[in-house]
């Protein structure tokens, strides 16, 4: 904090040079009033507090529209993150059209992936939401190919996960693992919450 300056004697005397102890003490109460006003206009404005934010991962066991026999090993996942006060972007990156919304609410998100076959979810609640970075990385991935085993429907959930928060900056690239055992392991050693069912 600043120090206090008070205005000098000559500027407070003339004020009470009848000589009257009430008039000096005016004088003085209000020469301290306006120095503390200044300090206090001087002072710096506190920090805006980050808001918290919350990634959530879907879990698909059987890889979707795909009729290949490794499908239900690998499976499939999608991914949705909090953008404010009960508002949720999700979506899916798939080898043809990806399915994604913004603006919609906890229970109609977890409404749509239930309806799209998904069976569970995993959330991870974060220190700072970073919603707007994290659209734009979600924008640019779908400008990119579908590549199995390095630009699937995992690859690109973690980061986006990555892209929301740099807490989530050391989670696993996800390049040569299935969905299931990522969703079912490597999620758990990073802080995330036990399964939930749809």
């Amino acid at each position: 904090m600043s120090r206090i300056t008070l205005p000098a004697a000559s500027a407070i005397l003339p004020a009470a040079r009848a000589g009257s102890s009430r008039g000096l003490r005016r004088a003085v109460t209000a020469a301290v009033g306006l120095a503390l006003v200044g300090t206090l206009a001087q002072a710096p404005a506190p920090a805006a507090a980050a808001v918290p934010g919350r990634v959530c991962m879907f879990s698909y066991p059987k890889e979707p529209s795909t009729g290949r026999a490794w499908a239900g090993y690998a499976g499939h996942v999608g991914w949705a993150f909090k953008t404010g006060p009960d508002r949720w972007t999700w979506g899916s990156f798939l080898p043809a059209k990806s399915p994604w919304a913004s603006s919609w609410t906890w229970v109609a998100t977890q409404g749509k992936f239930r309806q799209m076959g998904y069976s569970s979810f995993r959330c991870k609640d974060t220190h700072r939401m970073g919603a707007a970075v994290a659209t734009t990385k979600w924008k640019e991935l779908l400008g990119t190919r579908y590549r199995l085993l390095y630009n699937n429907c995992l690859t690109t959930s973690v980061d986006i996960f990555r892209a929301y928060t740099t807490e989530l900056g050391s989670l696993p690239s996800g390049v040569g693992q299935t969905p299931n055992r990522y969703f079912n392991g490597t999620l758990r050693h990073y802080g995330f919450g036990g399964a939930w069912p749809l």
